[in-house]
């Protein structure tokens, strides 16, 4: 499953007065072809203008045996006009057999590599240094949706989004709300805004087999709802287009303070 794609799931307005945005632990288990296959918590914490999110991602079942992947990223920063203005961003695990880190940080709304293993040059292309200005990195483009579904209700965004390898636009558009029925699954049921998003490589293309994949754009769909009380609208579940094995589904499976 795309990767990039995942970050973004892991991104309605109710009666009233709107909810606050406040600090949460999201927990969500990821299916393919009905079986687990990853686990993935996400910390959210924008309850002022500075902000602070991590992921933590691992695989699991019969996908552990045969991938046994893990990432953890963070970022912070501040929102500046209704916008993310990231301060810094690390990333770091193991991923298809290899250890993987990346370090960022931004000054002037540009983003410096302060880290990054294996070089980029060993898979990728290199991102132009032109490209680079007014970049957020991929959890920032979480923060901006999350961000714009409280203050609008609605989902319509867009972020160009550099994790120090890539560049890629990340966009969402609001669908309709619906019921989201009971699932086995899940922790949650009930009504939420389905919102749709896609994944564009902008730069940065993969030099050997991958870059046919990274030339397509990923399109998926995420559903929103409020399941903390007082909270802002949180993702509920989501349906994300795999490259062989179908659509990927996730669930949220936990919600805490």
């Amino acid at each position: 499953m795309n990767r990039a794609a995942l970050l973004t799931l892991l991104l309605l307005a109710s009666p009233g007065a709107p909810p606050k945005a406040a600090a949460a632990q999201l927990g969500y288990t990821i299916y393919v072809l009905g079986l687990p296959v990853a686990g993935a918590i996400i910390g959210v914490d924008m309850a002022s203008p500075a902000y602070r999110l991590a992921l933590r991602f691992h695989t699991t079942g019969i996908a552990d045996v045969f991938a046994g992947d893990k990432l953890e990223e963070h970022t912070a920063g501040r929102l500046e006009n209704d916008e993310p203005a990231p301060f810094e961003y690390g990333s770091s695990g193991r991923i298809h057999g290899q250890d993987r880190t990346v370090g960022l940080t931004w000054h002037g709304g540009t983003p410096t590599i302060a880290v990054i293993a294996p070089p980029n040059t060993a898979e990728r292309e290199d991102v132009p240094a032109a490209l680079l200005a007014h970049t957020v990195d991929p959890l920032d483009a979480i923060v901006l949706l999350l961000h714009q579904v409280e203050r609008t209700g609605r989902c319509e965004g867009s972020a160009r989004a550099y994790d120090g390898r890539r560049l890629q636009l990340l966009e969402a558009q609001t669908v309709v709300e619906e019921e989201v029925r009971h699932s086995l699954r899940s922790i949650f049921s009930g009504r939420a805004l389905r919102c749709q998003f896609s994944d564009q490589t902008l730069a940065g293309y993969r030099t050997g087999s991958g870059r046919d994949d990274d030339l397509r754009i990923h399109r998926g769909t995420i559903w929103l709802a409020q399941v903390l009380p007082g909270a802002q609208k949180l993702p509920v579940r989501a349906s994300v287009e795999t490259r062989w094995l179908g659509d990927a589904m996730i669930y949220l499976t936990s919600a805490s303070p």
